[in-house]
């Protein structure tokens, strides 16, 4: 609260944060949560003009466009212009669909929590704007509208759509609502044990923190006959443990691969799951970043809101679970875990993730064949180590990760090991493996003025390359990937090369 307190503008009531405009629409429903719960001064007052706000900013006049029901992510933010040169319809642009669901999940809890300190007619206008929001949501089926991505492996609003056209649906007694949400709640838990009782969109830790909250909001306030409110403590549950199967104590972080990720390091960047471990055991459990930290000034603004159902999350986390998710320090012995994992109830196309982990080492692979790039955010190989033992609270940890350059690749990780080709040469990307290391510390550049000229010697970890026919390219230092400034280390697929290209990596720790 004090840092959303530090960015409300009282004389507008929105909350400062550059979001395709001035103030952030988002920030600002997560704001009032913890403005009803403190209720102080005029934080009542301040919290019924915000909601006032969020309502205005909702974009329903064009029934049949694919924002209709949405929300604005700025006041100044133009309306989508399909007909002019203004703002041309872009998803995840000019506007972004599931803010449908983050703030409609916001609004319900606000519903939820403290209706009886609002006006009656107020809390009126809130069912009508996430019945909007939900007749909108429904639409989206993954190629409609145009461009539309949410599937049901699109796990975090396909959990939160679930929760707020159920809500809405049993509060208006509008059974299309009802029986949509009943739908979309079975079958997201059907992909779940497809999955191996897993979340379709898999190991990521920013995405696992809203994961979460979805998760605990339809517990606290769905349905009580709902499908997917019946199944979101059984998945919850089941996320925890694969949560601390993949939890580092001495790295405080999880092993990849991720399949989508912000920070690749949760002890120096904001990752949303690090919140909820605060939130439930106090700060200095799990992987925390500093805090003033940039990334976590961005995502404290959900902080009140989160913190509002701790008490729904903190049962769901097993005794083994947490005896991991707490543990710190140097730990023995090793875990591997394989998972197969499905985009819908239906696909024969699999991903395959593998991971291997140690205390001081750990690797994660994932063999995905697709025809679209997944982007930057998609983390198909990494390879953690502790680069420095002697940095507190956590050792300063390097890492390397493949570029997804490619939407056809088998990567595998075994014990100190990683293997990863290209069986596919006739896709784009596939002439270069590019690996972006970070997290060399201090004391081994300049202290022992070591430089980074590949793979092979780093500061506590010697890797074998090995890589037939390939050409090592120059590496190349001051390039950023998601807050990481990176050296970029690759290896060039020659024209005329014949076979499958592969990168064959064997690791020794050395400290």
């Amino acid at each position: 609260m004090q840092v959303s307190d530090s960015r409300y503008d009282s004389s507008y009531n929105y909350v400062w944060y550059q979001d395709n405009g001035q103030w952030s629409v988002r920030f600002t429903s997560w704001y009032i949560a913890g403005l009803l719960h403190r209720g102080s001064k005029d934080d009542v007052k301040s919290a019924i003009a915000a909601i006032e706000n969020v309502l205005a900013n909702q974009l329903n006049s064009d029934f049949d466009s694919a924002w209709y029901g949405t929300f604005k992510l700025s006041p100044d933010e133009p309306d989508p212009t399909p007909d002019g040169p203004l703002y041309p319809p872009s998803i995840y642009n000019t506007y972004d669909p599931n803010w449908r669901e983050f703030v409609g999940s916001q609004l319900i809890q606000i519903v939820e929590e403290f209706d009886k300190v609002l006006p009656k007619a107020l809390v009126g206008r809130i069912e009508t704007a996430l019945e909007a929001a939900a007749i909108g949501g429904m639409r989206r089926n993954g190629s409609f509208p145009e461009g539309d991505n949410l599937i049901l492996g699109y796990s975090n609003p396909a959990i939160m759509r679930a929760l707020t056209t159920g809500w809405i649906g049993k509060r208006k007694n509008n059974k299309v609502l009802i029986d949509f949400a009943a739908q979309q709640g079975t079958d997201i838990f059907k992909l779940f044990e497809r999955d191996d009782d897993a979340l379709a969109e898999y190991n990521a830790p920013n995405y696992y923190g809203i994961d979460i909250w979805a998760l605990a909001a339809n517990i606290a306030y769905g349905p009580a006959d709902a499908p997917m409110t019946k199944n979101s403590k059984v998945i919850l549950q089941k996320l925890w443990d694969d949560i601390a199967a993949h939890y580092n104590p001495y790295l405080g972080n999880m092993v990849g691969p991720y399949d989508r990720a912000y920070s690749r390091d949760a002890t120096t960047h904001s990752q949303i799951l690090s919140m909820i471990t605060w939130g439930v055991y106090g700060r200095g459990v799990f992987g925390q970043p500093p805090l003033g930290e940039g990334d976590l000034l961005y995502d404290i603004a959900q902080g009140a809101a989160l913190a509002m159902v701790m008490d729904v999350i903190a049962p769901t986390i097993s005794k083994n679970a947490q005896s991991i998710i707490t543990a710190k320090g140097d730990w023995k012995g090793s875990r591997f875990i394989n998972k197969t994992l499905y985009e819908d109830l239906t696909s024969t196309s699999a991903r395959v993730a593998t991971s291997w982990l140690s205390s001081k080492l750990m690797i994660g692979a994932q063999t995905v064949s697709e025809t679209k790039n997944r982007g930057n955010q998609y983390v198909p190989a990494i390879v953690h180590w502790a680069a420095d033992s002697s940095h507190k609270p956590y050792p300063y940890m390097g890492f390397f990760s493949l570029y997804p350059s490619a939407s056809t690749l088998t990567a595998e990780a075994t014990a100190n090991k990683l293997v990863v080709s290209y069986p596919n040469t006739t896709q784009a990307g596939t002439n270069i493996f590019t690996f972006a290391l970070t997290g060399i510390p201090p004391s081994w550049t300049l202290g022992k003025k070591n430089v980074v000229t590949g793979l092979e010697h780093l500061p506590c970890l010697n890797v074998n390359v090995t890589a037939p026919g390939l050409v090592k390219q120059d590496v190349v230092y001051g390039a950023t990937l998601r807050d990481h400034w990176i050296y970029n280390i690759s290896y060039a697929v020659p024209s005329g090369f014949s076979g499958v290209p592969k990168v064959t990596l064997d690791m020794e720790y050395t400290c």
